[in-house]
């Protein structure tokens, strides 16, 4: 029984790649594939894509903590320390407010020119600069802050200035979960088309070799034996869709940089870029992989919804014959 299965399987696939060749009809098919497929793979990317800006938006969310004039050194020491240790916190960094004046004098060259030229004395404080481990954890941050034995290091007044910035950060992650949630929707869709175009795929061509099919059943053909080369047909189709619909995105993607020179600058958009495009080399090649392994699965299962309603029908005529 089981070589009998392998061959089964055998003759079943090898007809599939026969009528594979003999098929003439298969461009407006093959069309219609690379179309959802070139769509499924934007919205895999776009996935990529949102998943790089949540991990970009932790890592340039850095608060800064203003330390008091009051504080003693041993006071900050021991704050920091703490503050270092903290589960919630992923980096910490001391700027001195000699080092906040000469990053001053690179951003804001006017202002201090001003300073200098009425010899006006430093306006900037120490701070310490936190980047948490997840925005999530800024709560648990500002219980650690109001703290009674820190209330002579920290002012006050970074709460508030803090607070502003954590919710425009919130907003543009709650943003960018929507539209991840969205892509995932239309990645969903994409799969379900896919399906539905290879079943009328197998359908229409299981209409048109009716009679072949007739035949087999009459002989007594192992229903596999009908099913498999259908199935050998869609997945050959889908995996020539995903190779080409594959090359176009990574075409796309190396021409996105002439599109969009922002990326290919400094600061927020650089920075940006530079983590896309490493996420994308490391996680693209991974879900094209995961699509040839699918690519199977999902032919078998719109080849045997597009060809068991004809098998049914022939059983019913044959047995009311």
């Amino acid at each position: 029984m089981h070589q009998d299965t392998v061959l089964l399987w055998r003759r079943g696939i090898a007809r599939g790649f026969v009528t594979a060749r003999r098929e003439r009809r298969w461009l407006a098919a093959f069309g219609a594939l690379l179309g959802v497929l070139l769509v499924l793979q934007l919205e895999i990317f776009d996935l990529i894509k949102m998943q790089t800006i949540f991990s970009s938006l932790r890592e340039q969310t850095d608060l800064r903590l203003e330390i008091k004039t009051t504080a003693t050194d041993g006071e900050i020491q021991e704050f920091y320390a703490e503050l270092q240790h903290l589960p919630i916190v992923a980096n910490t960094s001391y700027i001195t407010k000699e080092q906040a004046l000469e990053s001053a004098r690179q951003d804001n060259p006017d202002l201090v020119a001003f300073l200098d030229q009425f010899g006006l004395e430093n306006p900037f404080a120490d701070t310490i600069g936190v980047t948490l481990s997840a925005l999530e954890d800024y709560d648990r941050l500002v219980t650690f802050l109001e703290e009674t034995r820190w209330h002579n290091v920290v002012d006050p007044a970074f709460l508030s200035n803090a607070t502003n910035q954590e919710r425009q950060v919130q907003e543009l992650l709650s943003v960018a979960r929507a539209e991840s949630m969205f892509s995932t929707v239309l990645l969903a869709l994409s799969l379900a088309a896919l399906i539905f175009i290879i079943t009328e795929l197998v359908r229409r061509r299981a209409r048109d070799r009716s009679d072949e099919i007739l035949i087999e059943e009459l002989v007594g053909t192992h229903p596999l034996s009908i099913f498999l080369p259908f199935a050998t047909e869609a997945t050959l189709l889908l995996w020539i869709s995903i190779v080409v619909s594959a090359s176009v995105l990574i075409i796309l993607l190396m021409l996105l940089p002439a599109f969009l020179p922002a990326f290919s600058s400094t600061g927020f958009l650089s920075a940006f870029g530079e983590n896309l495009s490493e996420n994308t080399k490391g996680s693209l090649p991974l879900f094209f992989l995961l699509e040839l392994l699918l690519a199977p699965l999902v032919a078998a299962a719109g080849a045997w919804w597009g060809i068991a309603p004809h098998i049914q029908s022939h059983t019913v005529s044959l047995h009311s014959a």
